[in-house]
């Protein structure tokens, strides 16, 4: 799917750039920077949906104290076949297919024609002599061959070369040491691979306008090229791959731009617009695939919609908290947290919440304005200092569901004891990192929810292994769902005593990053890195 995401987002790139180009452009008289911008805008439609606004990819809270990622695989559930996706995969493979046999019997013809003619080696080209009573297998049937040029070769009809040789090949030439026909080949296969893109027929033509405009430029006698170019009235229909000397739709407006002013060289700042604009565009996107991500569409406050506030309220040691009190600041409305440390109140967006308990001091939780529902994960700290969150500069993660923004506030202390997040002696699960990738091995498995839901990707662990050994405070720092975070809680809670952390040669506490990988393949298997 993300493959034809890709594919609609650079479609509309080409289309956005071509409108540049229609609007602005066209007139202009600087033909060698058109023929530049239609190409480089070709190319670089392929570039800009890959732009990412600064700050765009997720950041996650890295700690100095961490262990190598986890990886759990298991056996992919079989895919069935007959799927909206493989539908368009199949519509799109068809185009393909139709567009290149198109495209290689046109090739075939041209070739096969040029070789029926008489060829001539001159220093810049091939000239290739054909009976103006041929007809070229690409053509439309009925009409004369006229003059044309395609790659090296340079074909000229028996009437023209009699009548009309010299300026018909002087023209021609332009084409072929400029390699105008490199460009119209590169439309042709982007045409195969972008067939449902009617764009592309605009680019081709706009192209061929301007290698006409690029040649007729190289006229000595403006005059009388512009006398001679009415008076050819050979009218031959135009090959879908070669630069035709005449081209009835295309003679009002080269006569045009032959007597046109040139534009003065201040004009050349619209190209430089254009690109501004268009790299403006291209961050705007980005910004956009940043705030509004698929999971969270939806999901914004509307306007007077207060915000859902959820949270769990916990010690150092992660025993449930009764009884704290939180109330948003400046006013009387609040609530207490349950048996199990839990609390719900609904708050107005851009305030504050305090969260108080004897013996522990508060936290002021600042709120954002991004989602209408939001969790908070809070583990006091003893002592009566106020510490102030802004969960937009918290560890902040959305659900799985995009429902929620779930914020973490970590504790500093654990047992009155300060948590470290870097040590001179980092602590160690028994027998090293490569027991506990053995442990990890034998003891996770990939939950059937997320197997079958085709789950995949890293699910960040924070907890603190204490001066005892203990593993604590156990917080998911981004999950993935689907029994995945709740297995790799399970599977940490459970481990055996570790050798703690050394600080100045005494045991402290520490708190411990560790990522776990979870991966589809084609087998059940398990492994570390």
């Amino acid at each position: 799917m993300e493959a034809l995401m890709y594919l609609g987002e650079v479609s509309l790139y080409w289309l956005l750039l071509y409108a540049c180009y229609w609007l602005v452009l066209r007139q202009h008289t600087f033909f060698r920077w058109n023929r530049a911008f239609l190409l480089g805008s070709l190319l670089a439609a392929f570039v800009l949906p890959l732009v990412q606004y600064p700050e765009a990819a997720p950041t996650l809270v890295a700690y100095e104290v961490s262990a190598p990622a986890f990886v759990v695989q298991a056996a992919a559930p079989t895919p069935s076949l007959f799927t909206w996706l493989n539908l368009l995969w199949a519509v799109y493979a068809g185009g393909v297919l139709y567009m290149s046999i198109r495209l290689y019997r046109y090739l075939r013809n041209l070739f096969s024609f040029i070789r029926q003619g008489e060829a001539i080696e001159l220093d810049d080209c091939t000239l290739v002599l054909i009976s103006t009573d041929r007809r070229s297998g690409g053509r439309r049937s009925g009409g004369p061959v006229g003059s044309f040029s395609f790659l090296k070769w340079v074909v000229v009809s028996r009437g023209d070369y009699e009548h009309h040789f010299d300026t018909i090949l002087n023209h021609e030439l332009v084409h072929v040491q400029q390699r105008h026909s490199l460009d119209v080949l590169l439309v042709e296969v982007l045409r195969v691979l972008f067939w449902f893109n009617p764009v592309l027929i605009f680019y081709k033509k706009s192209l061929q306008q301007v290698h006409e405009y690029l040649a007729d430029q190289q006229a000595s006698n403006r005059d009388h090229y512009a006398e001679f170019l009415v008076s050819y009235a050979l009218g031959a229909p135009v090959t879908v791959l070669t630069n035709h000397f005449f081209n009835a739709s295309l003679l009002k407006d080269r006569i045009k731009m032959l007597y046109k002013n040139p534009n003065s060289r201040w004009s050349l700042s619209t190209y430089a617009a254009v690109a501004l604009l268009t790299i403006f565009v291209a961050l705007v996107v980005a910004s956009c695939e940043r705030d509004v991500v698929p999971s969270t569409k939806g999901n914004q406050l509307a306007a007077g919609q207060d915000i859902s506030v959820q949270g769990d309220v916990r010690t150092p040691d992660e025993k449930p908290i009764q009884g704290a009190s939180i109330i948003i600041k400046g006013s009387d409305k609040g609530t207490t947290t349950d048996a199990n440390g839990h609390f719900s109140i609904n708050v107005p967006p851009g305030n504050t919440i305090i969260v108080r308990y004897k013996g522990y001091g508060p936290i002021e939780l600042k709120l954002g304005s991004t989602h209408k529902k939001q969790y908070f994960g809070l583990s006091l700290t003893s002592g009566d200092s106020t510490k102030t969150f802004d969960p937009s500069q918290s560890t902040s993660v959305p659900s799985k569901d995009g429902e929620t923004l779930k914020t973490l506030v970590q504790s500093s202390e654990i047992n009155g004891q300060p948590i470290f997040t870097v040590v001179e002696q980092v602590p160690e699960f028994p027998g090293g990192v490569n027991a506990m990738m053995e442990y990890l091995g034998q003891n996770i498995r990939y939950p059937e929810a997320a197997t079958k839901a085709k789950v995949q990707g890293r699910v960040f662990l924070s907890f603190v292994v204490t001066t005892e050994g203990e593993i604590k405070d156990i917080q998911i720092l981004k999950g993935l769902g689907f029994g995945t975070d709740t297995e790799s809680v399970r599977v940490v809670s459970s481990m055996p005593r570790w050798k703690p952390g050394m600080q100045s040669g005494k045991p402290v506490n520490v708190r411990y990053n560790l990522p776990i990988s979870f991966q589809l393949g084609s087998k059940a298997t398990t492994e570390g890195n």
